[in-house]
């Protein structure tokens, strides 16, 4: 959820009740692709993901393999939302 040395984090929360700070690896308008080693989360759950700036985020964890897993968000990212974020990325 913070961003330290031009790196962007989110706050991953599972239904299951665990709440863990990944790494955002990659990001698109439609989901984001997180670090991942790990986690009570498992593909096909529900999950909130809270990125820099942003409420809580609705989503599912779709695939999670070597060490990094992509989450698909319920509702796509507002482009202006977006290109913030990933202006963060790329820096």
């Amino acid at each position: 959820m913070q961003q330290e040395a031009d790196k962007v984090r989110a706050k991953v929360r599972a239904k299951t009740g665990g709440s863990v700070d990944l790494l955002v690896l990659d990001l698109s308008a439609g989901g984001c692709m997180v670090e991942f080693h790990g986690s009570a989360a498992r593909p096909g759950e529900r999950v909130l993901v809270t990125l820099p700036g942003l409420s809580a985020l609705p989503g599912e964890l779709v695939w999670a393999e070597d060490g990094r897993a992509g989450i698909a968000f319920e509702a796509p990212l507002h482009e202006t939302v977006f290109d913030r974020l990933k202006q963060m990325l790329t820096k």
